[in-house]
C-alpha cells in the first residue's frame, strides 16, 4: 500500500495536466466542429501524455500519428465496405503495414493497428465523413502542444544521478584502500565487485541524461540544454573513473599483497583521501553546490600523488604501477568535477 500510494502521489499532477488535455480536446472538436461526441478527441490527448512527466515528443508524436492513422483508415474502410470481422482484419492489416512503411517506432505501429480496430468495431456515429480522424486530429495536437509547454525541470534527477555515481566511487576507493591497507585480496575483490555492481546504475544515468537532452530541444525546457549537457558529460566521466578504478583494483588485489606495510599504507592512504574527495564531489553535485572546494582538494590529491609517485620506488614497483593507474583516475574523476582536459594535464602531466 505505500508502494502503491508514493505511485499515485507522483503521477497525481501528470494524470491531472492529461484529463486537462482531454477535457479541452473534447470541447474544442465539439465547439469547433459541432461534432455531438467527440470521444476520440479525448482518447488521443490522452495515450499522447499518459500518466508521467517523463514526456518525449518523439513517442508523443508516434502514438499522435498512429491514433489518426488508424482512425482515418477505420473510417474510410467503414464508409466504404461497411463493418464486420473481415473489414475489420483488412483495416488492422493495411494501418499496421502502413505504419511500418511510415516510420520503425513500436508504439506508430500498436496504436494504428488497436486504433483501426476501435473504428472498425464501433457503430458509424454522426458528424460527417471522418469525424472520428478529425477528432483524434484535435486530441493529437493539443497533447504535443501540452508536451512542447509543460514546465518540466530534468535536472534534479540528473544531479542526484551525478551524486550516486560519485558516491559509488567513493565507496568503492574507500573499501579498497581498507583493503590494500591490510593486504586483505579479499577485500580487494569485494571491492572489486562493489564498482561492478554499479555498472546498471551508471549507464542508465548516461542513457537518461541524454535522452532528456535530445527530449529538451524542443521544448520550453530548452533552456536547460546547457546544464543538461554539462550532466551528461559529467556522468560519462564518472563512469570513466569507474571503469578506471576496477583496473587499478583488479592491479592491486594480484600485486600489492607482497608489497612492504609502508608501500600499502601509501597507496591506502592515497585511496583514502581520493574517496573523501570524491565523496564530495557526490554531495555537491547532488545539492548543486559550488565546486571550488572540491576542485582545490583534487589539486591537492595530485600533488600528494605526484610526491608519492616520485616516493615509491623506493618502495615496491608494484606500488608505482598503482600510482601510475591511479592517475588516470583522478584524471576522469577531475574532468567531472569541471576541469578541462588541458587542466587535469596541467596537474597531472605525463610521467615516464
Amino acid at each position: 500500500m505505500e508502494a502503491g500510494i508514493l505511485r499515485a502521489k507522483r503521477a497525481f499532477w501528470p494524470i491531472l495536466q492529461a484529463c486537462v488535455a482531454a477535457a479541452l480536446a473534447y470541447q474544442l472538436s465539439s465547439r469547433l466542429f459541432g461534432h455531438a461526441q467527440p470521444f476520440f478527441a479525448a482518447i488521443a490527448a490522452w495515450m499522447c501524455l499518459g500518466w508521467s512527466f517523463d514526456r518525449d515528443i518523439r513517442r508523443a508524436g508516434e502514438i499522435a500519428l498512429g491514433v489518426t492513422l488508424g482512425v482515418a483508415l477505420g473510417d474510410l474502410v467503414v464508409r466504404t465496405i461497411g463493418s464486420g470481422w473481415w473489414q475489420l482484419t483488412l483495416v488492422l492489416a493495411v494501418s499496421a503495414l502502413l505504419a511500418r512503411l511510415f516510420d520503425a517506432g513500436a508504439l506508430f505501429t500498436t496504436q494504428a493497428g488497436a486504433q483501426a480496430i476501435v473504428i472498425a468495431g464501433l457503430p458509424t456515429i454522426t458528424g460527417g465523413p471522418y469525424a472520428r480522424a478529425l477528432d483524434a486530429v484535435v486530441g493529437s495536437a493539443v497533447a504535443l502542444l501540452f508536451v512542447i509547454c509543460t514546465p518540466n525541470d530534468p535536472r534534479g534527477s540528473l544531479r542526484a544521478a551525478a551524486g550516486q555515481g560519485a558516491a559509488a566511487l567513493a565507496a568503492t576507493a574507500r573499501m579498497l584502500s581498507a583493503g590494500v591497507l591490510r593486504g586483505d585480496t579479499h577485500l580487494m575483490a569485494a571491492a572489486l565487485e562493489q564498482g561492478r555492481s554499479f555498472d546498471q546504475h551508471m549507464d542508465q544515468a548516461i542513457t537518461t541524461a541524454g535522452e532528456k537532452r535530445r527530449r529538451s530541444r524542443l521544448t520550453i525546457n530548452r533552456k536547460y540544454l546547457p546544464e543538461i549537457s554539462r550532466l551528461e558529460r559529467q556522468n560519462v566521466m564518472l563512469e570513466r573513473a569507474m571503469r578506471s578504478l576496477r583496473v587499478l583494483a583488479r592491479r592491486l588485489q594480484y600485486d600489492s599483497p607482497a608489497a612492504p606495510a609502508a608501500g600499502r599504507a601509501q597507496m591506502a592512504a592515497l585511496l583514502s583521501q581520493y574517496a573523501d574527495t570524491t565523496g564530495l564531489l557526490g554531495d555537491c553535485l547532488s545539492d548543486n553546490r559550488d565546486l571550488k572546494p572540491v576542485r582545490a582538494a583534487f589539486l591537492n590529491l595530485t600533488t600528494d600523488l605526484d610526491a608519492a609517485t616520485d616516493a615509491a620506488p623506493n618502495l615496491d614497483p608494484a606500488i608505482q604501477t598503482g600510482h601510475y593507474l591511479m592517475r588516470a583516475v583522478l584524471g576522469d574523476t577531475m574532468e567531472a568535477a569541471e576541469f578541462t582536459n588541458a587542466e587535469v594535464l596541467t596537474a597531472l602531466p605525463p610521467r615516464t
